[in-house]
């Protein structure tokens, strides 16, 4: 992994476009830090994880030079597009591409009837490659043509004659589950229902001294990644028909693509392309079938690349949710019960709603110890887009109901936010709604890390004059997020290996997707091995270069493929000591590789020289890790252990509210994570400002319209996102020294973790400001002002 960071050009070009807004003077800095410096030379000793190392491919991309699937060019490649359904539910009674085949540049259409009877999906095969007979969302695939250019392909998809016999379309979960109603799936309209219990609810409510029930409710939210859907596909010289895609896990296609075409696996390869962001909406299927079908049809290459319409239309989004929640608690802030139902939006198809169900019910009442709890969760089909995976899995939604609750709670008690998540905190030896028995909990010390810091703003605010409508106040929030995913065996796996040279490659098949997890596995990875870490060359992404290790998604990269890398590297270094002392015919306890240096009793030599004296053999040195921890728990009882670790966090935010206008801003961010060992501090804080942008965007503007069954506001002129002037400068990362045992080097995940407490935290802000309580999300200039008349209207 060597450095590319010297080029005064990168400087200049940074300073062109970052340095323009003042919110980016910090990430600027940091990657003027990375042109201007280099990698630190070290191995084992005093080891590069925890060391702030800046990204490798932040020039490589601020420079235009990544590759992305759009910008990938072939001879004689063509462009594909689908056609997609007008109606939300209907039935297919006649579908015509004759036209379409004879029109200007095109040269193949394809069909159900191209595609064959295998289903696809993620977690259960459920969808049609290309809609059949029925079609149950509006935006469904229902044929794809190739043309020459993206404007013939466009163009000849507008001539596919369809004809339709329309359906009752359901459009809310209440429909889909009221007696009578139309069924969308064969198997009914109840996608998942899931319970899960502990104690006595009734009993626990009763010793309750006060008991609060409240509704919530939140959007359907779109993912918002920079980069389109997009995919290339062609058969290579041996006849390996490879697919070239976004994509968070390429092992899934390539075993999917292999079932459904009826290939071989070594026919079949999936190469992760450079990814322009994914949040979880790039787990599912987009071009991938189609582009491999095309190529297979017409001989030669075919690429796909989605409109941003077709994203809002046609790609998974997060589930609108429904909550209904109960808790109680004593006068002292010990809560009593908590007894909660939700309601979920899964749309047409299942995608990963059966995860993100299971997982908010394992996670309800978290980060808390909860005596008495009971949680009934349905999710429901509707005539909508499908949901599928996002940032949080959902937890998002419950954590929102919960901590607003919670910061209600204290006022009625009149305690302080911080004091009565204390005393109902996680700590070590407690046990989850699972039975499962925690280790290594740090929230007690994140909320330590902030109450000083809450109690100075808290009367400085309180000090102030107030400014016309202008009002400012402070919200926390707390998190508890089990890492990887939910009750199944997901491992993780790496091998290393070096040349005569001394380069080292790692192969990890957990690819990065942009959040810079090749350079924390190659931090890992050379500490382990005892090399300096401008030797480690990571290769991810790739299904015949890697083994599958899961998907980047669930916080799982650092955890699962760090402890993979760790095992790989440790193995690799007693390889590598053994052909060094065979070599020089010493003891194998007498050779030590270590800091890029092998010792042999009191001779030294370079790591590059040992590599030289074992070159004949260095093929043969390879480091093999795997990483498969005990997880058990039923997905439908919900009992069990179903990760091998939890993270933890609070955050604090300060938010300036206009009472006349209802506009809400986020002033200020304090994020406290107990995330075990940070390996790369750099990384991490990017991840927390990151996620600090996606929760204040969820919390305030974000939102899918939908009406009738039809996104209604398809385009980011429409759909609202924060800007840089929205996202607060000061966003303060504290990470408390916590060591996780089970991690690599005590590390433990933050990046799903970062956004789930905004939300919450701003609505509890907003109460402190305002005296009114949010209970829906985004919350909206609009509706904020409605909850201030209604206060005001109340007023004597």
């Amino acid at each position: 992994m060597s450095s590319h960071w010297t080029e005064p050009e990168g400087e200049k070009f940074a300073l062109g476009t970052l340095a323009e807004q003042a919110h980016w003077k910090r990430e600027y800095r940091r990657i003027v830090e990375g042109v201007r410096g280099r990698l630190p030379d070290v191995g084992d000793a005093g080891g590069t994880v925890g060391q702030p190392i800046p990204r490798n491919d932040a020039l490589y991309k601020v420079r235009g030079r990544a590759r992305y699937a759009a910008n990938i060019e072939m001879e004689g490649m063509l462009h594909a597009c689908f056609v997609r359904s007008e109606h939300p539910h209907a039935r297919i009674l006649g579908l015509d591409t004759s036209k379409a085949e004879k029109a200007p540049g095109v040269r193949a259409a394809l069909t159900a009837a191209d595609a064959g009877e295998e289903l696809i999906g993620t977690l259960v095969a459920d969808t049609p490659v290309l809609a059949r007979d029925r079609v149950r969302y509006a935006g469904e695939a229902i044929a794809a043509i190739a043309a020459d250019t993206p404007a013939q392909a466009a163009a000849a998809a507008q001539l596919v004659a369809v004809e339709y016999e329309p359906l009752p379309a359901i459009l809310t979960p209440e429909e889909a589950l009221a007696e009578g109603a139309v069924e969308i799936d064969p198997e009914g309209n109840v996608l998942i229902a899931l319970h899960n219990e502990r104690g006595d609810i009734e009993a626990g409510l009763a010793e309750a001294d006060l008991v609060l029930e409240n509704d919530y409710a939140m959007a359907q939210i779109e993912h918002c990644f920079l980069e389109p859907p997009a995919g290339i596909a062609f058969v290579d010289p041996d006849g390996v028909l490879t697919v070239m895609v976004c994509t968070q896990y390429p092992h899934y296609h390539h075993k999917q693509i292999a079932r459904v075409l009826g290939r071989p696996m070594d026919k079949v390869r999936v190469v992760q392309t450079v990814v322009g962001g994914g949040f979880g909406g790039k787990m599912d299927n987009t071009v991938e079938i189609a582009v491999a079908l095309l190529a297979l049809k017409t001989e030669r290459p075919v690429r796909m690349v989605y409109t941003r319409e077709e994203v809002f239309t046609a790609t998974t989004k997060r589930h609108p949710m429904k909550v209904k929640q109960r808790l109680g608690a004593t006068r002292d802030g010990k809560f009593t019960a908590l007894d909660a139902e939700y309601l979920l939006d899964g749309g047409a198809y299942r995608s990963y709603s059966i995860t993100v169900s299971g997982r908010c019910v394992i996670h309800a009442g978290m980060p808390y110890m909860i005596p008495n709890l009971r949680v009934d969760l349905t999710t429901a089909f509707t005539n909508h887009v499908p949901c599928g995976a996002m940032r949080s899995f959902g937890i998002v939604k419950t954590a929102f109901a919960l901590e607003c609750q919670i910061s209600e709670m204290a006022e009625r008690l009149g305690l302080s936010p911080i004091e009565i998540r204390r005393r109902n905190g996680f700590v070590d030896g407690d046990t989850t709604a699972t039975g499962q028995t925690l280790h290594d909990v740090g929230l007690l010390k994140t909320l330590d890390a902030l109450e000083p810091i809450y109690r100075k703003r808290k009367a400085e605010i309180a000090a102030a004059p107030k400014v016309g409508s202008l009002r400012r106040g402070l919200g926390v929030a707390c998190l508890g997020y089990g890492i990887g995913y939910s009750g199944v065996r997901n491992p993780s796996t790496a091998r290393i290996r070096v040349d005569g040279e001394g380069t080292v490659t790692a192969y990890c098949g957990t690819p990065d997707i942009g959040t810079g997890s090749d350079m924390s596995l190659a931090q890992i990875a050379s500490q382990a091995a005892g090399v300096s870490v401008n030797r480690v060359n990571v290769v991810s992404g790739d299904s015949t270069k890697t083994d599958d290790s899961g998907p980047t998604s669930a916080s799982r990269t650092t955890y699962f493929s760090g402890n993979a890398a760790l095992i790989a590297g440790r193995d690799f270094r007693r390889r590598f000591e053994a052909a060094v002392a065979g070599k020089l015919r010493a003891p194998a306890d007498r050779v030590r590789l270590e800091a890029d240096t092998v010792t042999v009793d009191n001779e030294a030599m370079s790591f590059k020289e040992a590599c030289r004296l074992v070159a004949d053999e260095a093929p043969g040195i390879v480091g093999y890790g795997k990483f498969d921890p005990d997880i058990e728990a039923d997905i439908l009882t919900l009992k069990g252990n179903p990760y091998p670790t939890y993270t933890f966090a609070t955050h604090l935010v300060e938010i300036e509210i206009d009472e006349a206008l209802g506009s809400l801003a986020l002033a200020r961010v304090w994020a406290a994570h107990d995330a075990g060992t940070i390996v790369n501090p750099i990384g991490s804080e990017g991840q927390i400002e990151g996620g600090v942008a996606q929760g204040l965007g969820q919390a305030v503007m974000e939102k899918v319209v939908r009406e009738n069954g039809y996104v209604v506001n398809p385009h980011y002129r429409d759909y609202l996102l924060p800007g840089a002037k929205d996202v607060p400068l000061d966003i303060e990362c504290i990470f408390v020294d916590n060591y996780d045992r089970t991690g690599p080097y005590g590390a433990k995940g933050v990046a799903e973790v970062s956004l789930i407490p905004i939300p919450a935290a701003m609505a509890a802000a907003v109460a402190d400001a305002s005296a009114v309580r949010p209970a829906r999300l985004p919350m909206e200039s609009e509706y904020l002002l409605r909850l201030i008349e209604r206060r005001d209207g109340a007023k004597p």
